[in-house]
């Protein structure tokens, strides 16, 4: 049986990003099928230290500290905890290019383990480009070019910043996240769904994700202002919580639209937000592929979003969706417009995007590409594995 240790630095049900989030499921769908799977993770929030769930261990290792005294000491507490398990996995695999990943390829090197890094961003946001900014963070790119067997990127601007760092191309691997089909189709009739959130007769978009810098969503409440001078009927809801979330709400007020706009906040399931959508909004500057967007397309919604990132390829470059520029908040309030004026077109993307998902993202199709990868490793030999590693050279 392949054995599996995900290292991740925060682990739901603490606040996640889609990174962390993309790990609870593959640890999820990957233990039904029979792999064997321990999370690490930070402890926090008042969890118990181990625990059983959806068929996989989680450990969370103490790491008080304030500042970057907290990743080093989680970094160390996870090493140890991989050496005294070490006969217990073949496979390390890290989230995001942080503590967990630097643990991850000193320890998989040192042991002679195989290692996997999932890089989470790109462009000014991503993994590669803020690690680059800084000389500890260029060290910690060194150590992964260096110790890790396989670099997975999520989309090809990704894979372009990995290998303009010096990775070498033949350890840097496309894979694309996943998403459980079955817990995101539609359950409500969409009047029922909005009249429940009170929304009843408004054409609702739905925002899911942090209030973030990267996400740009000043640039959607100057769309949505637009937007309204021709679709009065537009009523935003906003699912998440972060630093911006202040700011925002006095912009909103600024902006005389909000009454227009909701912050539900973070939320236990977005399910009934999904079934209340008309269409799904996402003016990110930075992505990789958005947890939040599957979900939405796996709804059968109508999506706007920006080209950054994965977007673009999950979308199908337009084909399932409406892509556009970042920082165009004018092209926003056109493609709002137009979708909220065509109801045809909304159903017509909808079922596109739905169809994309079950072809290309779902997990039936993503974990097994998991599962394959991770039997290429194990059965590789050491000595006949240049390809894959260089650290036994």
């Amino acid at each position: 049986m392949t054995a599996v240790v995900m290292l991740v630095n925060e682990f739901p049900p603490l606040p996640a990003g889609g990174a962390e989030k993309q790990a609870e499921r593959l640890s999820g769908y990957l233990a039904a099928q029979g792999l064997q799977i321990r999370v690490l993770t930070r402890a926090g929030g008042g969890l118990p230290r181990h625990e059983w769930r959806d068929g996989f261990a989680i450990e969370r290792v103490p790491a008080p500290g304030p500042g970057k005294l907290a990743p080093l000491l989680f970094a160390l507490g996870a090493m140890l905890s991989l050496l005294r398990h070490r006969r217990q996995y073949q496979v390390l695999h890290a989230h995001l290019a942080f503590a967990p990943a630097v643990a991850a390829a000193v320890m998989g090197w040192l042991l002679g383990k195989k290692i996997v890094v999932k890089y989470g961003n790109s462009g000014p946001f991503g993994d590669v480009q803020v690690s680059s900014r800084s000389w500890l963070g260029r060290l910690k790119l060194a150590i992964l070019r260096r110790f890790v067997d396989l670099h997975i990127a999520l989309d090809s601007i990704m894979e372009d910043e990995l290998l303009g760092a010096k990775f070498p191309r033949e350890r840097v691997v496309r894979m694309v996240n996943g998403i459980e089909m079955g817990k995101f189709e539609r359950r409500a009739a969409k009047p029922e769904a909005q009249a429940a959130l009170g929304l009843a007769g408004k054409t609702v978009l739905l925002y899911v994700g942090r209030l973030a810098p990267q996400k740009a969503l000043p640039d959607l409440f100057a769309a949505l202002q637009s937007a309204l001078t021709a679709w009065p009927d537009l009523h935003l809801l906003l699912l998440g919580d972060g630093e911006e979330r202040q700011a925002l709400e006095a912009l909103s007020r600024q902006l005389g639209i909000a009454a227009q706009i909701s912050f539900a906040g973070n939320v236990a399931s977005v399910q009934p937000y999904l079934d209340a959508a008309d269409m799904f909004v996402l003016p990110s500057l930075s992505e990789g592929i958005s947890n939040a967007l599957l979900e939405a397309m796996t709804a059968g919604l109508a999506c706007v979003a920006t080209a950054v990132g994965g977007t673009p390829e999950v979308l199908d470059q337009g084909a399932c969706g409406i892509v556009l520029p970042p920082a165009r908040p004018d092209l926003f309030a056109e493609a709002i417009v137009r979708l909220a004026s065509d109801p045809q077109e909304l159903a017509r993307l909808g079922e596109a995007a739905r169809a994309r998902v079950a072809r290309t993202y779902a997990f039936n199709v993503v974990g097994d590409q998991y599962i394959a990868l991770y039997h290429r490793l194990t059965a590789a030999s050491p000595q006949h594995s240049d390809t894959l590693s260089s650290k036994h050279s």
